[in-house]
């Protein structure tokens, strides 16, 4: 939001007539729009595992399958992975269960484009499908899946409630079913959790920006993590779209947070 409102304090201090103002308020509109979604990731998907890689210092592969062995995925379940970015949750599902089926959906086209050639090289493709799906109105019918996993993408979902209920309508009633999600937080605490939090406010968007060449894009990465509800506040949301929250498990000097629960 902070983009939009430069954006539109600088085209009134620079264009004064209506016309030039108009296409002010549509340039606004746009990178309000793309902050977040699919097409701001078609951008960076290019580069998206890579960068991924150096701003984690090497645990981002490590968190994910933290995530995939919180679901205790068995044979025979139909895994749901929203927000599947290049397939890299998906594929360790996959791995983790020779019998699972998985769906991976995100709204980017050219994320999806990649994640299917990493599923092909790995040769999953007959049980790991991936599709372009918005999480907030998901095609599934209720109680279809039996594990449910997002890493790293509700924060960008601009309907977390939202997104949250389409969860737990789509998953299992079942003591054996799993919501599993990662995500950022602000780390708190000691130290190390304040060093933490200077990585990601400073060095993160900066390490981001240089190998992508996308500043914006980045910028919105440290902001939306700022602005993300605290590790308590979202379990709380969890447990209000009719999840029972089984444990928060903190990483990296509680700068990742794994959010483990069943559907009651």
């Amino acid at each position: 939001h902070v983009l939009v409102l430069v954006a539109a304090a600088l085209c009134a201090a620079l264009q004064d007539n209506s016309e030039d103002d108009q296409t002010c308020d549509s340039e606004a509109a746009a990178a309000q729009a793309a902050l977040g979604s699919g097409q701001m990731f078609d951008e960076i998907a290019g580069r998206y595992d890579w960068i991924n890689k150096v701003m984690s210092l090497g645990m981002d592969q490590a968190w994910r399958k933290a995530l995939v062995s919180s679901l205790d995925i068995q044979p025979k379940d139909l895994v749901l992975d929203l927000a599947t970015g290049t397939a890299d949750v998906a594929i360790i599902e996959a791995q983790s269960q020779k019998e699972a089926l998985v769906v991976g959906l995100d709204p980017s086209s050219r994320m999806i484009e990649i994640g299917r050639e990493k599923v092909k090289t790995e040769g999953f493709q007959d049980r790991v499908r991936l599709h372009l799906g918005d999480a907030m109105d998901l095609n599934a019918a209720d109680g279809t899946y039996d594990k449910v996993s997002i890493a790293f993408g509700i924060r960008n979902i601009p309907d977390r409630d939202k997104a949250l209920q389409e969860m737990r309508r789509v998953i299992r009633l079942d003591e054996a079913s799993r919501l599993g999600i990662l995500e950022f937080a602000q780390p708190v605490g000691g130290p190390m959790e304040f060093l933490a939090g200077l990585f990601i406010k400073y060095a993160v968007p900066v390490i981001g920006a240089l190998l992508s060449g996308k500043w914006e894009e980045y910028m919105h990465l440290e902001r939306s993590i700022a602005e993300f509800p605290s590790p308590k506040q979202f379990a709380q949301k969890i447990s209000e779209a009719g999840f029972r929250v089984l444990h928060m498990e903190k990483m990296m000097f509680s700068s990742v947070i794994l959010y483990s629960a069943v559907p009651i």
